[in-house]
């Protein structure tokens, strides 16, 4: 279900749990970028942000050599934290700081702008769509399950959302004028040194899609592996659990490609996949030399593998519909029938206007999710 509960860690607590991370240039105003983490799965009025993580945007410049990109070492980083409640207070307070120093102080549920910089953090709708169950079914059944009309696992949920606006020039000027790069979100507990890693996201459904079965692949069958993923650095994996990463992701492409009893990606020696380095490097790839663009995710990545010129900004934009995008990628290549789930649209289509994310939907009469009820 996109990130929503991405391991066993994560789930403990649902503050930390990253739901969703979207990258895309902003529609209302050119020359900006905006960001946004949500986090808290089925979130209430009575959810609140946790006060002893930093929830963390992280940038770095690529560059690209075919089908393969290699980031740079700068990197623009913007840290969110969040103060504790005391004495009775309903409202919480934060902060905002960011690598070249910018600070700000915000209360959840307003609106902050100053200096360009816009920035929301409240309750929001989920803007994720998919039917889950029958992903789970396709996995369980080995075949295609997805119904022409879908259900919305989601639908009608909240999240906690943290939206950031910022002018992207002074961005770009630290990368030495790169318009394309790597984003990612994180939450982790920040200490002198290495900070420690809770979960962090790029791309959409690597973690809970890509990764998450232990079925297909023999080397790593009953291993949970989603919580050393979500404690892994995106842009410096381990050489210790980096081959169990890559077994796995072989394996569940494969059976995936398989899916419609053609092959769209002849795997390579060892049962290398065409797909797996692309997809192990877990970050959105977005280029600001591009307006916004809907509908633009994977563009970028799709260009690389037809050793074509990218024509959009790329990222991800809340309304996209990213697991029809993935399904086509990986069942067929992209190449023939577009595959989907039946689920098309968020419960409400995302604003083109600052916050973006839309206002919640404070149902208090939905049951839990089937899938979380096995």
């Amino acid at each position: 279900m996109s990130d929503h509960f991405s391991g066993p860690a994560v789930m403990t607590d649902p503050s930390v749990d990253i739901t969703d991370f979207y990258a895309f240039p902003s529609p209302e105003r050119p020359g900006n970028l905006v960001l946004i983490m949500n986090v808290f799965p089925l979130a209430t009025e009575h959810a609140y942000f946790s006060d002893v993580v930093n929830y963390r945007f992280r940038l770095r410049s690529l560059s690209q050599n075919g089908g393969v990109t290699s980031h740079g070492t700068a990197e623009h980083v913007i840290d969110v934290a969040f103060d504790d409640l005391q004495g009775g207070i309903s409202k919480q307070t934060g902060s905002v700081t960011t690598s070249n120093g910018y600070p700000a102080r915000f209360s959840v549920g307003e609106t902050f702008a100053r200096d360009g910089w816009r920035f929301f953090t409240g309750l929001a709708s989920d803007p994720f769509f998919m039917d889950v169950e029958a992903a789970i079914g396709t996995d369980i059944a080995g075949k295609l399950s997805f119904r022409k009309e879908g259900n919305n696992t989601v639908q009608f949920r909240d999240v906690l959302s943290i939206v950031v606006e910022v002018p992207f020039a002074p961005i770009v000027e630290g990368f030495e004028g790169n318009t394309l790069m790597a984003a990612i979100a994180e939450t982790v507990v920040a200490r002198r040194g290495k900070p420690i890693r809770i979960e962090r996201l790029g791309r959409p459904e690597i973690k809970n899609f890509v990764l998450q079965s232990p079925a297909h692949d023999p080397r790593t069958k009953g291993l949970e592996l989603r919580d050393l993923y979500n404690h892994e650095d995106a842009f410096a994996l381990s050489n210790e659990y980096r081959p169990l990463y890559e077994s796995r992701i072989d394996a569940n492409l494969a059976f995936f490609d398989g899916l419609d009893g053609s092959v769209a990606w002849p795997v390579g020696e060892n049962g290398r996949h065409p797909l797996r380095d692309l997809l192990i490097n877990d970050f959105l790839i977005l280029d600001l030399a591009h307006p916004f663009t809907a509908g633009s995710f994977l563009e970028i990545e799709r260009s690389m593998l037809a050793g074509r010129s990218h024509q959009s900004s790329g990222g991800r934009w809340l309304d996209d519909d990213i697991l029809d995008e993935m399904l086509s990628l990986y069942v067929n290549g992209g190449l023939t029938e577009r595959i989907g789930d039946g689920v098309d649209a968020p419960t409400k289509p995302a604003s083109r206007t600052f916050p973006y994310v839309r206002e919640p939907n404070k149902r208090t009469d939905l049951p839990m999710p089937a899938f979380m009820e096995v």
